[in-house]
């Protein structure tokens, strides 16, 4: 038996986590240079970045993200979910830009859009409607022979 579910669906689904995952990720950057400045070290440096509300913040963004992924892969194959994950790239490169003003240089610019080029031609490759079929070599080794 085999359930269908758009490509769409799973960009949509995707394009969330990823957006979770890059601010996430950009959270807890913020996080701990705030507590890598300071002179703590030892349990009192892991306690102060286990306490800092954007580690805590953006570690739970990043849960959010593992679980929506998780999601499009059970509906997706693995080859076409992974290179939209690639956005994260650029949204991470906008998020350092303008949140935490950082330098972006023109390297970068380039190089995030050159990843952004291949995962819209893994995206347009795709049919619109994406066949999963239940049974996995997993199901198959649990069921047995």
């Amino acid at each position: 038996m085999e359930s269908h579910v758009s490509k769409w669906q799973v960009i949509a689904v995707v394009m969330f986590a990823v957006l979770c995952v890059s601010v996430g990720e950009g959270l807890l950057s913020m996080g701990m240079r705030r507590v890598g400045g300071s002179e703590l070290a030892g349990i009192r440096f892991v306690l102060a970045a286990a306490t800092n509300a954007n580690v805590i913040v953006g570690t739970l963004l990043m849960m959010v993200f593992f679980g929506l992924y998780a999601l499009a892969l059970s509906w997706a194959d693995f080859s076409f979910v992974l290179p939209i994950t690639a956005t994260s790239y650029l949204f991470g490169a906008l998020f350092a830009h303008y949140v935490i003003h950082e330098t972006v240089t023109p390297t970068r610019w380039i190089g995030t859009l050159i990843i952004m080029a291949g995962v819209v031609v893994v995206g347009l490759g795709e049919r619109d409607r994406i066949p999963v079929a239940q049974e996995t070599a997993v199901h198959a080794i649990e069921r047995g022979p």
